[in-house]
């Protein structure tokens, strides 16, 4: 017997959490966070209350209520304490985009987390340069609050893995492969387990610099009886450009602008940090960066798959943290080390618009106060396009930031997930007996290009011996 139950990803984009379990062996794949749920009841000024551990998430329905899986400490409610075991043998990681791992933060202190070598690299770094609180424990403390430069008091089980193995857990044997998408380290799984075949894409493209790895994925999952498939641009396709173009745009309007170039790009993708680099060197600029993505960075440096400058070959921009100083008491102490590195501040940049390209994302824009670019500017937004009514609402704020300082508006990204189209030719090459759609709004569209397709519905499970 082999059952399918999907906790979160059904008819919304990302929030993954898919349980497959046999009589002896639960495994959850991915465990993240409901961007949909959460922002029902809650946004940057509506929090979550710290003190009530996750009684909040769990009263609102933003996690499952389930038995046995979450710590012990932060269940402050005495009848759903957690059992000393947790009674899921494991959660296994598709890649450390929140949507998918955020809410890894507050399993059972000794879940088994299995996850790609890279995926534990990130999620490392953005504990360690994060606002200290629980929900950013992926390492988990047994205090909730400590100096994020001390060693973890308890720290988490991670057991990682690379493509070519095969992971043995209970009555599964589980098969990651490599898969391109925005963010490093990002697999999809061909799942064994009493007869049945399963493949799980977690989120993939084919137009991304390494599509060969996607195809990698298509190849080993060829005739599965069952594919969870993503979506998220199924029914809602917009225009998007290759890697390829992200990069010639960026070259091209950074060579047309007289003055500064401000930068907006995802973090954690570090194809799009390569393709901003290489765009600056192109045209004799210095890429300045914000202290957080510059640890990342310097993390990332451990996995040697990956191909990023070292920091020394770009410049360090400290933000103004109390009146006017670069003090290191001014400073996180996770960020005091750059201090060390080239440096940059408003002023210097001020001074010499044309010789700079700097990175703000959403939250630095205040920075432009004092950056103060001059006529001949240009703002490079190079992200997502908003899904909901929240993130139209932050696009529209970021507009008049924008506007106030006269930049001029560019559009250059590539989206981490597959077309329509190519969610076609990858259902069509894989020749699954049954599909369901995941990680999507219209999983109905999936109807005129797949056979079998099998609607989930949230925390109905389904027997697959019987389908």
């Amino acid at each position: 017997m082999v059952k399918l139950t999907f906790f979160g990803g059904v008819n919304e984009i990302g929030g993954n959490k898919i349980l497959i379990e046999t009589k002896k062996t639960r495994i959850f794949f991915d465990f993240g966070l409901s961007f949909a749920k959460y922002g029902k009841f809650y946004s940057d000024f509506l929090q979550p209350r710290v003190s009530n551990g996750i009684g909040d998430y769990l009263d609102l329905g933003i996690i499952p209520d389930l038995h046995g899986i979450y710590r012990n400490d932060l269940l402050m409610n005495e009848k759903r304490k957690t059992s000393d075991k947790p009674e899921v043998d494991g959660v296994v990681l598709s890649h450390a985009h929140a949507d998918h791992s955020s809410n890894i933060s507050l399993l059972h202190k000794d879940m088994n987390i299995f996850c790609g070598e890279t995926s534990k690299i990130i999620l490392k770094a953005l504990q360690e340069s994060s606002q200290q609180n629980f929900y950013t424990d992926y390492y988990f403390y047994k205090e909730n609050f400590v100096n994020r430069s001390t060693k973890p008091k308890i720290e988490r089980i991670f057991k990682t893995f690379r493509t070519g193995d095969k992971i043995k857990i209970g009555d599964f044997e589980i098969e990651p492969v490599h898969v391109d998408h925005s963010i490093p380290g990002a697999y999809g799984f061909v799942i064994h387990a009493d007869g049945i075949e399963i493949a799980y894409t977690g989120d993939l493209r084919l137009h991304g610099h390494k599509s060969s790895m996607t195809w990698d994925f298509v190849k080993k999952a060829e005739g599965v009886d069952y594919l969870i498939c993503e979506g998220t641009r199924v029914g809602n396709e917009r225009t998007t450009m290759t890697e390829n173009q992200v990069y010639e745009k960026v070259k091209d309007t950074i060579k047309s602008t007289k003055n500064l170039v401000i930068a907006n790009f995802p973090m954690k993708d570090v194809d799009r940090f390569n393709s901003f680099f290489a765009a600056c060197e192109e045209n004799g600029r210095e890429l300045a960066i914000s202290t957080k993505l510059a640890y990342l960075l310097e993390e990332l440096q451990a996995d040697k798959g990956l191909k990023i400058p070292k920091l020394k070959d770009v410049k360090i921009y400290l933000h103004k943290a109390s009146w006017g100083t670069y003090t290191e008491n001014d400073y996180a102490t996770w960020e005091r080390k750059f201090l060390n590195y080239e440096t940059v501040t408003a002023d210097d940049v001020r001074k010499k618009q044309n010789k700079f390209v700097v990175f703000l994302d959403y939250y630095d824009l205040k920075e432009l106060i004092d950056l103060k670019p001059e006529a001949n500017s240009t703002y490079i937004y190079s992200t997502s396009e908003p899904h909901d009514e929240e993130q139209t609402i932050d696009y529209n704020r970021m507009m008049n930031w924008l506007n106030h300082f006269r930049l001029k508006f560019e559009n250059a990204h590539a989206s981490g997930h597959a077309s329509e189209n190519e969610i076609k030719e990858i259902i069509k090459s894989i020749k699954p007996k049954n599909v369901f759609p995941i990680h999507t709004q219209h999983p109905e569209i999936f109807k005129n290009f797949a056979k079998n397709v099998v609607f989930a519905e949230y925390e109905k499970s389904i027997n697959l011996n019987n389908l």
